[in-house]
């Protein structure tokens, strides 16, 4: 059966649309067409269909929270494995979605030397990186549950969340499960850019930040 798409609502965006009525086939279609290209970004949940495509302020705060993940595993003696903006579906739960940056950190070692990985026999990101810039119809939230990503962090209007996944659903938290008890959501002081100090600067000057406070853990 041929299916036609259509917007059901006009976009809220230039880079923002939202289609209804989506059938998975459609859906897995679309991700081939677009295999190839870093945009649209698309979130499918049940029939819902949305595409973006990222802002550079979207992609810019993307970029630095990944590498203050990096940065903070090294200096803890962490092996990760960073699998960015790779495509994470569940054909039974209906859902599909891009995490704007995700790693594997307790689960590294299970998937360190596959190319491919697929959620049916391996275990989905252990951190999920999500900038919230803009509204979206559908709740990403609602997604990660689908797809079991057990802890998603949140860049929004200056603040990180961190939210992990319990059977209730995901929960605010002052600590991280990949990081422990270190202050995580102190990472916001390093986000932002500044006019006197370039990126790498900022990724120095938070490399020292970490490894004052693990001598004070």
């Amino acid at each position: 059966m041929t299916q036609t798409l259509s917007a059901a609502t006009p976009p809220v965006s230039s880079s923002h649309i939202v289609l209804y009525g989506i059938s998975w086939e459609m859906y897995e279609q679309l991700l081939q067409v677009f295999a190839e290209q870093p945009t649209p970004r698309m979130i499918y949940y049940k029939g819902t269909l949305e595409l973006m495509t990222p802002l550079p302020e979207h992609e810019r705060y993307s970029w630095t929270l990944g590498r203050l993940v990096v940065v903070l595993s090294e200096e803890l003696g962490l092996e990760i494995m960073g699998v960015k903006s790779t495509t994470w579906r569940s054909k039974p739960k209906a859902v599909g979605k891009e995490a704007d940056e995700c790693f594997y950190i307790q689960n590294e070692a299970l998937v360190r030397e596959k190319l491919k990985i697929d959620l049916t026999v391996d275990p989905p990101p252990d951190l999920a990186i999500e900038i919230d810039q803009s509204h979206s119809s559908i709740d990403k939230m609602n997604v990660y549950i689908e797809l079991k990503v057990p802890e998603v962090w949140r860049w929004q209007n200056g603040k990180l969340t961190v939210n992990i996944l319990t059977d209730a659903g995901y929960v605010d938290s002052e600590t991280s499960l990949a990081f422990g008890s270190f202050p995580v959501k102190e990472f916001a002081r390093f986000m932002q850019p500044e006019a006197q100090k370039g990126e790498n600067a900022r990724m120095r000057e938070f490399r020292e930040w970490v490894r004052s406070q693990l001598q004070n853990i």
